[in-house]
């Protein structure tokens, strides 16, 4: 606006914009950032045993090499949900981490023993019963 360019007896008859163009705490962006990038929010995160994180209510898979780790969630809380969120790892871009799909994430193998209960021996075989379908008495009684 015209208040920015104008002279002013208080900054010694420069303009606002010339003063705050030659303060040195004033530190203009590089034309190659990304902006979108650098104004990401940051959450922390354990990486859980089936190589999965949480945020915002969604899971999320990383990569295994990770499991039991402490990483760095990059994301945009405007973006829509289950859009790929940036994880990193002691400072280091690892991967874009998509939403868990639920079916393939079952197969992966988990790192500790099953909570079912183990029988000591097998159950027995059901003995064979006698009834027959064929033999059943046949109603042929109509309403």
């Amino acid at each position: 606006g015209e208040y920015h360019q104008t002279p002013h007896h208080g900054l010694d008859g420069v303009t606002p914009l010339e003063k705050w163009a030659q303060s040195d705490s004033v530190r203009f962006p590089d034309p190659h950032d990304d902006l979108d990038n650098l104004f990401l929010f940051e959450e922390r995160r354990k990486v859980q045993k089936d190589r999965t994180v949480s945020l915002n209510g969604m899971v999320y898979e990383v990569d295994a090499a990770l499991l039991g780790e402490n990483v760095t969630l990059r994301f945009d809380p405007s973006a829509p949900s289950g859009r790929p969120i940036q994880v990193c790892h002691q400072g280091q871009f690892i991967e874009n981490a998509r939403p868990v799909e639920p079916y393939a994430n079952c197969f992966i193998k988990r790192n500790r023993p099953s909570r079912t209960l183990q029988a000591d021996t097998s159950a027995p075989e059901p003995s064979p019963s006698g009834l027959k379908l064929r033999d059943l008495p046949v109603d042929n009684q109509e309403d």
